[in-house]
């Protein structure tokens, strides 16, 4: 065990170049099943079991990560570097590792030399390749051109010692741990990386990767109640409906919308409606709910998920649904981007049995199945 080194993997940013043309993070791609970042965490800590292994996480991903493993999960911030501090708040051990949850190729020839190296006498190591192709600098439309012998290009894991780094970073921005210990004028010391360890950036990156499609159909199921109120409007399915009266609730009172949300939910293993969107929370207060499944809908894509169908049952003695339910579809169609043909909307009364005969509310149940993106 290397109790006196902490590993760190960065894994809470949004990915944006590589999802120019995909909704998912690079992070949640799975490789053997599990997501990038815990594929990476696991493969460290298996070869050199460290003390503590820490991954940052976004505010929206952290409470999901959080099932995958035993790992510590923290909040990661607006940038790399703010990352990193909020975990190295958690780092006890004189030494810290820090790599890239994309850096997913591990080449272990180069990480075995890395974490036996000496780090008696020095403040931050890190792997580095150089360039073969020439290169140059522009500026103005001049040309500068550079010897490449003298350009190295920076990877990671790095292995920095806590103090020094916690200092360093406190004078700037840093792209990496040896930029700001560098200026710092900590001693850095570079050894032979490999081109293995490149990270994935963009989305044809993922050609060095050894992925094999997951073919797993994944159920989940919602069901949900409102009564009756006045002073309020109806809203079913994203439709106003004219009424006399309204749902009960924090919200917009949209009972088949939070059926569809659990659902959602329930497919990934990601919790409830009432989790993601606290009831006592005033910011969802008489919120329009189509701003709820719009943002369910988001994270599932970003994980990795797509939703292959969903299948909604409305049971309703009043108001009237078979009217509303074309446009209900083309709501769901558009916030979901899926195919009409794939939206199923039933809707029945209840013979006038039960709360629902009564007239005193609305019951909604919905299915959905969803595939991983790849």
């Amino acid at each position: 065990m290397r109790k006196n080194i902490t590993l760190i993997i960065m894994s809470a940013g949004e990915s944006l170049r590589f999802r120019e043309n995909i909704s998912i993070k690079k992070q949640w791609i799975r490789i053997d099943n599990k997501p990038m970042w815990l594929y990476v965490a696991d493969l460290f800590q298996e070869r050199y079991n460290f003390s503590k292994v820490i991954i940052t996480a976004s505010f929206r991903d952290i409470a999901y990560m959080k099932r995958f493993c035993d790992y510590e999960i923290v909040q990661g911030g607006n940038s790399r570097q703010e990352s990193l501090q909020n975990a190295l708040k958690y780092v006890n051990s004189e030494f810290v590792a820090v790599s890239d949850a994309a850096r997913c190729n591990l080449d272990f020839e180069v990480l075995d030399n890395l974490f036996a190296y000496n780090l008696d006498s020095i403040d931050c190591l890190i792997p580095t390749i150089g360039v073969s192709d020439t290169i140059f600098l522009e500026s103005n439309g001049n040309k500068n051109y550079l010897n490449r012998d003298n350009i190295h290009l920076v990877q990671t894991p790095q292995i920095s010692r806590v103090q020094t780094l916690l200092e360093a970073i406190k004078l700037g921005d840093f792209s990496d741990e040896s930029s700001a210990i560098n200026n710092y004028g900590g001693k850095v010391v570079s050894i032979k990386g490999s081109k293995i360890l490149d990270k994935i950036t963009f989305l044809d990156d993922l050609k060095k990767l050894n992925i094999s499609n997951n073919n797993d159909t994944f159920i989940g199921y919602g069901f949900d109640v409102h009564r009756f109120c006045k002073n309020k409007d109806m809203y079913l399915g994203g439709v106003k409906i004219p009424c006399s009266f309204g749902l009960e609730a924090h919200s917009d009172g949209d009972v088949v919308i939070h059926s569809l949300c659990d659902a959602l939910l329930g497919a990934i293993g990601a919790g409830d409606i009432g989790e993601w969107f606290p009831p006592d929370d005033e910011k969802y207060d008489n919120i329009d709910s189509k701003i709820l499944l719009k943002e369910v809908a988001t994270f599932i894509n970003s994980v990795g998920f797509r939703i292959v169908n969903i299948d909604i049952m409305i049971m309703a003695q009043v108001p009237k649904i078979l009217p509303y339910k074309d446009e209900m579809v083309e709501i769901f169609s558009n916030i979901l981007n899926l195919q009409r043909q794939y939206i199923n909307i039933k809707a029945t009364t209840m013979e006038k049995l039960g709360f629902v005969g009564r007239s005193e509310g609305v019951c909604v149940s919905s299915s959905v199945s969803l595939k991983l993106f790849l």
